[in-house]
This record gives structure tokens, C-alpha cells and sequence, in this order.
């Protein structure tokens, strides 16, 4: 189970994307300076799902905040947007999950970047 940090500047958003990853733990915010604190402040995730467009602060500031604030292990950020201003991102080689999204499209995407195997890949007893 791995420890996912969602972070989206609309509420409903973030609540509506936690639920989705029921098989981890999962904690919200919805103000990336927040989000930022409290890395900063010790608190360890495995994954960021990260807004891209939120105001104040976006969500490529907030990645590199992140690895910053937690650069023994920083977590990996998966950033999620409505689709715009996205080309930079792909061509950097990183990945983003496109809104609106199904919950088995964010699942599967969670796992690989965790690296998680599948049932059907664990060895039978």
C-alpha cells in the first residue's frame, strides 16, 4: 500500500480522485503551498498526483518544491490537467494523466509508476 498524496485546487476534484485509490492510503489538499509544508515538515508520500494549473503556485513548482523539500526519496509526482499546457511535460519524457480520466485509467497508471505487480504476475503458491 503505498502512501498518495492528491493534490487539486478544486475540493471536489481531489475528494472525487482519493476515492478512486481506495486500495492505498491517500491524503488531500487543495493549496499547493500546503501540499509543499507539509513535506517539508517530515511527512513521507510514495506518489504525488499533482494538478498542474492550480493559482499561486503550478504544478511544475510544486514538483520541484518536492524533490527539494524531500531529496533523500522525493516522491514521485504524476501531474494531472485538463489537457492544456501539457506538450512540454510529454516532451520532457514525463507523465500526465489527462482529465477528465476513469478510475481503472488512474489505477493502472498509480501502479505502474509504483511499480506495482499485478495479480496475475505474482507467482502461484
Amino acid at each position: 500500500m503505498a502512501r498518495i498524496l492528491v493534490l487539486d485546487d478544486q475540493p471536489e476534484v481531489a475528494r472525487a480522485i482519493a476515492r478512486m485509490l481506495t486500495n492505498h492510503e491517500t491524503a488531500m489538499e487543495t493549496d499547493p503551498r500546503r501540499a509543499v509544508a507539509r513535506v517539508e515538515h517530515g511527512e513521507r508520500f510514495d506518489l504525488v498526483l499533482c494538478d498542474l494549473n492550480m493559482p499561486g503556485m503550478g504544478g511544475r513548482e510544486v514538483s520541484d518544491a518536492l524533490v527539494t523539500a524531500q531529496d533523500d526519496a522525493p516522491p514521485v509526482v504524476l501531474m494531472m490537467s485538463g489537457g492544456e499546457n501539457v506538450a512540454s511535460l510529454f516532451a520532457a519524457g514525463r507523465a500526465v494523466l489527462i482529465k477528465p480520466f476513469e478510475a481503472d485509467e488512474l489505477r493502472a497508471l498509480v501502479s505502474a509508476v509504483l511499480h506495482e505487480d499485478s495479480p496475475r504476475d505474482r507467482p502461484r503458491a
